[in-house]
């Protein structure tokens, strides 16, 4: 298994506007990572490779790290019912839940509002 950080381009909001967002995805190559950033909430023109901006292999160290620091924003992790886990895949259904959860990995989110 390797690691990489990749840096894709978001959208929804508006045609046009987008925004860049750093994720942390572990794959068998780089291929199988490309592949599986079309699945992703979020990414503008995930049916072409030019949501892509950026890959670079990374260390597990700097993978969960990056994970641990994506923590803080839960809206990255939600699911059709509720949110998932980036580090371990757990799902849960309240926000409340899911915050508790993750303070076993040392990480307080950040919340807007």
């Amino acid at each position: 298994m390797q690691y990489f950080e990749v840096i894709l381009e978001n959208g929804h909001i508006g045609a046009g506007s987008s925004y860049e967002a750093k994720r942390y995805i572990a794959g068998k190559d780089i291929l199988s990572v490309i592949s599986n950033v079309r699945f992703l909430p979020r990414i503008k023109k995930r049916h072409t490779i030019e949501a892509v901006k950026s890959i670079r292999p990374i260390t597990k160290e700097e993978y969960v790290k990056g994970m641990a620091e994506a923590l803080k924003n839960p809206h990255l992790f939600r699911v059709w019912d509720g949110y998932r886990c980036p580090i371990c895949g757990e799902r849960f259904r309240d926000i409340l839940s899911f915050r508790q959860h993750i303070e076993r990995y040392d990480v307080t989110m950040a919340f807007a509002g």
